[in-house]
């Protein structure tokens, strides 16, 4: 049974966007598991209110936040399904802890309003400044829009889109700009969009795979591509590893384009698959080009 932590809590923490789900799995995945349990909360005259649920045990508290302290009470099922009635909104999410050192990680997979997935850090034992995030986290902390209160009133703009194209084509910077917006996308899609985008697949299997998870996904798939090669190659010059995809990015990034004109062509795009092109666009111009997609 889920252990409530009571009266006054600090509450510093720093929040983060995972946006590579392979990276995601691979860090909970080096840790163990401590508890997981699901949150109700509803937010009523400056006070949240939750219920913890776990496995059917149920336990409520009233939260109050001032600063870095926040103010936690024990209170009854009937206050809770009271407030709960009244407000007729709630946040649902599974909450999973960890454990990583001094710090303690909670990942929030949020059901309702919105489903996406959040990380928090916080810890008693150690400075939050020396926690190292893994790759394709994205910090939002003191982001109001990613605060529990605003997203229960509905700050999340949008969380369906994947952002797909070569490296150095600026997917991560595009993504980062989207989420100061509230609009959160997923970087590549390892298991479908970027594992058959290959020369070694033939184009038949790869758009036939496309189509088929365009066809069964509600998500929007943004294809980004940019012709100027020496400006791709200026880029991964400067990176201070650079693999064997990145020696190819020109040509991986005309196979992007290649199959976005096949299928295209082929009516294929099920309305769900866009190509952007980012040739000569201030980093400005290609967030608005995507975040216009996105947003129709």
């Amino acid at each position: 049974m889920v252990v409530l932590r009571l009266g006054k809590l600090n509450n510093e923490e720093r929040k983060f966007i995972p946006t590579k789900e392979n990276f995601l799995e691979e860090y909970l995945g080096s840790m163990r598991e401590i508890e997981e349990y699901e949150l109700t909360q509803t937010f009523c005259n400056g006070y949240k209110y939750r219920r913890y649920n776990d496995h059917g045990q149920m336990k409520y508290t009233r939260n109050f936040k001032q600063g870095k302290v926040t103010d936690v009470v024990e209170i009854s099922e009937e206050e809770f399904t009271k407030v709960l009635r009244d407000t007729g909104r709630k946040i649902r999410k599974i909450r999973k802890y960890y454990k990583d050192g001094p710090y303690d990680i909670d990942v929030d997979c949020f059901l309702e309003p919105v489903s996406m997935i959040m990380v928090e850090v916080a810890s008693d034992e150690a400075s939050l400044d020396g926690y190292q995030p893994p790759k394709g986290f994205v910090e939002v902390t003191g982001n109001k829009r990613y605060e529990n209160s605003e997203i229960y009133q509905g700050s999340i703009l949008s969380n369906s889109t994947i952002i797909e194209g070569t490296d150095a084509v600026g997917k991560s910077v595009t993504i980062q700009r989207l989420l100061l917006s509230g609009i959160i996308c997923k970087d590549r899609s390892m298991d479908m969009f970027s594992k058959y985008m290959l020369f070694t697949v033939p184009m038949e299997e790869r758009v036939k795979r496309y189509r088929e998870y365009l066809k069964t996904h509600d998500d929007k798939v943004v294809f980004l591509v940019n012709y100027d090669k020496i400006e791709l190659e200026r880029r991964i010059s400067m990176r201070d590893v650079i693999s064997d995809f990145d020696k190819e990015a020109y040509q991986y990034n005309q196979l992007y384009f290649e199959t976005y004109q096949y299928m295209m062509e082929h009516d294929m795009l099920e309305g769900k698959l866009f190509l952007v092109d980012c040739t000569n666009l201030t980093l400005n111009e290609q967030v608005e080009k995507v975040k216009d997609i996105i947003m129709k």
